[in-house]
């Protein structure tokens, strides 16, 4: 009897073990390789369209078959497409490059203002004084799917390129993500009216900042000889005509050490002056200036200004 009770044990046991080996495969699926993704046709892709920061641009695709209900990524990726059909993708050393935003859903709006970087890129264009309106083209779009792993890797086998679709009239705007920058303007360069008729001449007289969206911006210049005046603009839009009492907005893109149009005589101590800065127009003047190469850093976070020359 003890031996039989035994036995019995023995099959529970082992029926237990089948029954948990086989909830763990069902919890851990085998992914299957999809063989066929689907971007479909736009609605709208022969309207004409023109992007901006606060439209979209809606697609939509199959979800890839990976054998169960799995969780994909989405990216999209963009292309200008040629004369003769031919698609210039964005990519990145040599790899494709996509949209910031990513998806796990089969019907998405994509952002207008990500779309236009991405063909202001793909243009070439390097900063906004470069840009041209290219006006209306037909602009290609694909999506990247796959199963991501913990560390935001795509997991292999599940990757899927989907098929190509456009929107035949499609049209960017100004949207290019690169080193804001500051325009010196002053005795330096003979006070140039800091607008767009003179970007051209001021296009030397810019610093840039250490990153993108970093508001720290360096440079070195070569200042001339003699009693030097001068401040900075971050944008090319006039003078402004601000007067005590006024709305910072009349300063325009003025940057000086204070707000009124005032400059004052300042020294260097052993090759460094350091100050404060605010949007103004109030010049930092330095009499009987030797002349040479100045290193700038004028930090809009900490509002601090630092001039070094260089030895």
């Amino acid at each position: 009897m003890k031996k039989i009770f035994n036995s019995l044990l023995l099959l529970l046991c082992a029926a237990c073990v089948l029954t948990a080996c086989k909830d763990d495969r069902d919890s851990n699926p085998t992914i299957k390789q999809p063989t066929s993704f689907v971007l479909n046709t736009p609605a709208l892709a022969d309207q004409f369209i023109k992007l901006s920061a606060d439209n979209k641009v809606n697609l939509s695709w199959s979800q890839p078959d990976y054998g169960y209900n799995a969780l994909a990524t989405y990216q999209v990726q963009v292309g200008l497409t040629a004369d003769d059909g031919s698609v210039k993708w964005l990519e990145e050393d040599g790899a494709p490059k996509y949209l910031e935003t990513t998806f796990t859903e089969c019907n998405v709006n994509v952002s207008g203002a990500e779309i236009a970087e991405a063909i202001c890129e793909l243009d070439g264009f390097e900063d906004k004084d470069e840009y041209v309106d290219m006006g209306y083209r037909k602009i290609a779009f694909r999506v990247h799917a796959s199963i991501l792993s913990s560390l935001g890797a795509d997991v292999p086998g599940t990757v899927i390129e989907s098929n190509t679709v456009y929107f035949n009239n499609l049209a960017a705007y100004c949207n290019i993500k690169s080193l804001g920058y500051l325009y010196i303007v002053g005795s330096c360069n003979g006070w140039p009216e800091p607008s767009a008729k003179n970007a051209e001449a001021l296009y030397d007289w810019r610093i840039y900042e250490t990153e993108i969206g970093s508001k720290v911006y360096k440079g070195e210049v070569e200042m001339p000889e003699g009693d030097l005046t001068f401040r900075f603009y971050s944008e090319l839009t006039g003078w402004g005509d601000w007067k005590e009492g006024d709305s910072d907005d009349k300063l325009l893109g003025s940057i000086g050490w204070q707000k009124k149009d005032e400059s004052a005589v300042y020294e260097f101590t052993d090759g460094v002056f350091e100050g404060a800065c605010m949007r103004g127009k109030g010049a930092w003047q330095f009499n009987g200036f030797a002349g040479g190469t100045m290193a700038i850093t004028v930090d809009r976070i900490q509002n601090k200004v630092k001039f070094e020359m260089v030895n």
